[in-house]
Formats: C-alpha cells, structure tokens, sequence
C-alpha cells in the first residue's frame, strides 16, 4: 500500500518554509543524490531517507525533512540564508513531537521545547539574539499549574507568574522569588525602557500584594489580599483613586461584593453592593444596590434589587444636594434587556418633605391615577387614566 504526502502536510511544508525564508522559492530536491519531485506522491511512495530541497537561484540549502514509507515523519529542518533556523520532528499522525528549536541568524539558539502530540509542554526557553534570557516557561495541560518569567534585554524581570509550586529552577529561582521558603517574597519588574514597571509580594506562589506604575512613579493599579477578600484599585494620571472593587474569594469562582467610583477630589460618587443568588439551580453575581452621590458628600440616589420570582425589581429614590428626598418608587425590570415597568405607587417631594405628586400604576406599568397637592398639603388633582395618560373626566 503506497503512502503519499497529505496536502496538509504539503500546506503546512509550504508555511514554513514562506516564515523561514521570507519568500516562497523555487526549489530543488533529491534523495539519497537523486532528484525528486517532492510534490508528486508517485515519486515518493514507498521511499525512505532525507530529503534535501535547495533553492534553484541561490543552490543554498533550504529544507531538509526524513521520508518514512513515502510519508513526511520524523526530522524536519528549515533554513534561512544557508543557515539552520528551525528543527522539529513530526509523527505519524501529524503533530509535531519531542524537541523543537530555533535559531536566529547569528547561530544563536532562540527558542526550544518539548512537543507532547502537538502541544508544547514542560519547560519552554527563549533567548534574545545575543543570547541573553527571554523567557523561561513551565507550561502544563491546566494554565494554573504553569509558571512563567520574562526578561527585557537589559536582563532585568520583566513579569513573574508563579506556579503551585517551584518549576523554573535551575534556570529561574522561582523557589525564593515566588515565596515557596515560607516567607513573603517582594518583587519588582522592569519596563524595555528600564523603569520599574511594578512591584508584587508573593508567598507560596500566590500574590499577596500588586502594584503596576506608570511613568512617573505613581500607581495605576493596585491590589491586595487579605484572607479570602481580594481588593483592587484603580488610579488616575494624578495619582488620586478612582475605582475599587472587593472580591470574595471563598467563592469559587471569586464574585464581586463592592465596586465603588471617586471623584479626582478623593469623594466617593457611586457604590454598588453585589451579592450571590441561586437562579435555576445556578448561582450567579448580582447588583443588590446602588448609590450615587454628589460632590458635597450628598445622596443622590439610591436603589434596591430583589429578586421576585424571575424578575428583578429596583427600589428608587433620588434625593437633592442637601439630601432632602424628592422622588420614589419601585419597578420590574423586564425582558433581556431590563426595561423598566413602574409598579405600585409612585411618589415626589417637595423640599420641605410634604408631598408633591403621587402616580399609581396598572399591571402594565402604565399610570392609572394621577393625584397632586401644593406645598401646603392642598390637593390640587385627582385624575383617573386610560393607559395612552389622557383623563377619563374628560372623556366623550
């Protein structure tokens, strides 16, 4: 039975050499000192040993990969400029296995791992093209028991991902920066430009406290852990705080409790309360409250959600800037998108707290009645509605 070269394959060759080379050649190939037409399956049936494919115009050597019964299994290695610039081996089946390697123009080794059908795995290593690190990386099935530590070619730690445990030794001791020795464990990476770019204590692998810089020095993110509460915060170009959210990280995934907004003036303008409610036998996050806030420190407004049946409701109310309450009132919150359909009765103030005007709604969130009043607490209207708000007093 013959064994011809899948066009996958023949595609995948093609790739290769184009990001090799730069360009897609016209070459020559021979086996065993024999000219060979690598794309023509009745050529290479049957036949084993190394292919040598060099380029037509130049005669420098671009591709050289084994045949095993006809098929492309085994050593395959490219070239650049006469010059080896990757190598790997593929089976059987298609994926590449065992080592892989690169090499930069210079001779330099670039970049090698370990292929385990197909997907790198174990220790992956690159170097810059003078040689010096670029990254050293453990990579595993689940991305959680990987680690990872990149460099800038100035040999500074450009960024730090720690594993469950030590896996970079002995090429990183990720032992003592990722605090495996019992002790908390600061670390600080570097931007290309050679600043510090942040700074991160670390204890058994897990980050205890982060911090990322900008330019000048200051903050522009933070975040800090305490128990099973993990903060973060959020800062602007002048250093003041403008967001901060609270994870509860007992939960698994963590969920957010608290997301709050400030003002460049340091004062807080908005926070929102989360909660964890079981909808359909699966929990989820969801608003439990909102609060807005003016400049002076005031309310602005407030709400409430609950959950009825299905259907998420909101209690609202808004306030002026002495907080004096001026409206309130409850809503469904319908369909995908939550549109809002008023319920029950609604109300309004006047400024020294005796009531303005109070609208009742149908089932259909549409106004059915309509009452007003003074500021002296005289009663001023009192109207029935058909659903389009025309009156039914003045109806025909």
């Amino acid at each position: 039975m013959h064994h011809y070269p899948t066009p996958l394959r023949l595609a995948l060759g093609t790739a290769l050499l184009v990001a090799a080379t730069g360009a897609l050649a016209v070459q020559d190939c021979e086996l065993d000192g024999k000219s060979i037409n690598t794309n023509n399956g009745n050529e290479t049936a049957g036949k084993n040993g190394m292919v040598r494919c060099k380029d037509r115009d130049s005669g420098q050597i671009e591709r050289e990969y084994e045949l095993r019964n006809g098929d492309s299994v085994g050593l395959s290695r490219y070239f650049r400029n006469g010059k080896l610039v990757k190598e790997f081996t593929i089976t059987a089946n298609g994926p590449h296995e065992g080592l892989e390697r690169e090499w930069a123009q210079n001779g330099q080794l670039v970049l090698e791992f370990t292929n385990v059908k197909g997907n790198a795995r174990g220790l992956r290593r690159s170097w810059y093209e003078d040689g010096s690190p670029k990254a050293v990386e453990w990579l595993a099935d689940n991305e959680r028991e990987g680690a990872s530590a990149q460099f800038t070619q100035g040999k500074q730690l450009a960024s730090l991902r720690c594993g469950p445990k030590p896996l970079l030794a002995p090429h990183v001791n990720d032992a003592a920066l990722c605090g495996f020795g019992g002790s908390p464990s600061i670390v600080a990476t570097y931007g290309s430009n050679g600043k510090q770019r942040a700074t991160q204590t670390l204890l058994a692998g897990v980050v205890q406290k982060y911090a990322l810089l900008m330019d000048n020095g200051k903050p522009q993110e933070e975040m800090e852990r305490q128990g099973n509460q993990r903060t973060e915060r959020f800062y602007g170009d002048d250093g003041s705080k403008r967001r901060e959210k609270v994870w509860n990280e007992a939960e698994k995934p963590a969920v957010l409790q608290r997301e709050s907004e400030y003002h460049a003036s340091g004062q807080l303008v908005r926070e929102r309360l989360y909660g964890v409610s079981e909808v359909n036998g699966r929990k989820r996050n969801r608003l439990l409250s909102e609060a807005r806030f003016f400049l002076n420190g005031q309310p602005q407004s407030k709400e409430r959600y609950t959950l009825v049946g299905e259907t998420e409701q909101v209690e609202r109310q808004h306030f002026n800037d002495k907080g004096i309450l001026v409206a309130e009132g409850r809503f469904a919150m319908d369909g995908r998108y939550g549109q809002e359909r008023g319920l029950g009765v609604h109300r309004s103030y006047y400024e020294n707290g005796k009531l303005s005007q109070e609208e009742t709604f149908d089932d259909k969130g549409n106004v059915k009645r309509l009452r007003s009043w003074d500021e002296n607490g005289k009663q001023t209207a009192d109207d029935e509605l058909f659903e389009d708000g025309s009156r039914k007093a003045y109806s025909r």
